[in-house]
């Protein structure tokens, strides 16, 4: 069931493009955009669990991103890692640099990378199961 749906997002590229995009654009919004426009929501005290689903997330669209454009052949799973946790260290420096009540966190940065690294793993099983039966 799951390789089909992997399957369809492959063969759909514009779905994945979509997907990678939307995303993308949630993450920086979501952390970049001024703290009072958040609001105090209960889910917010689940703080690295969101970074941590947040970049799974993006690791993930972007790894089935490069299938697509590239070909699972030439995709190399490591340069996605380090491109995701590159992706939330950044958005973390750039947090401590804002002037309106955003701060970093090394913490947050590291609830990225482990959701980088495991998109990172799932797209690896994804690339030696579902994709070596195409």
């Amino acid at each position: 069931m799951i390789d089909k749906l992997i399957l369809l997002f492959i063969k759909n590229k514009g779905v994945i493009y979509t997907l990678f995009a939307l995303i993308t654009i949630a993450i920086l919004l979501l952390t970049l955009m001024p703290p009072d426009n958040l609001g105090s929501h209960r889910i917010f005290r689940y703080d690295k669990l969101g970074h941590f689903m947040m970049f799974f997330c993006w690791t993930l669209a972007y790894g089935l991103f490069s299938f697509v454009k590239k070909g699972p052949e030439k995709t190399r799973i490591i340069a996605i890692f380090f491109i995701g946790s590159l992706f939330g260290i950044t958005i973390e420096v750039v947090q401590e640099l804002m002037p309106y009540g955003r701060s970093g966190n090394i913490y947050d940065a590291i609830a990225d990378i482990l959701g980088s690294l495991s998109a990172a793993i799932v797209l690896n099983l994804i690339k030696k199961t579902v994709l070596r039966k195409t």
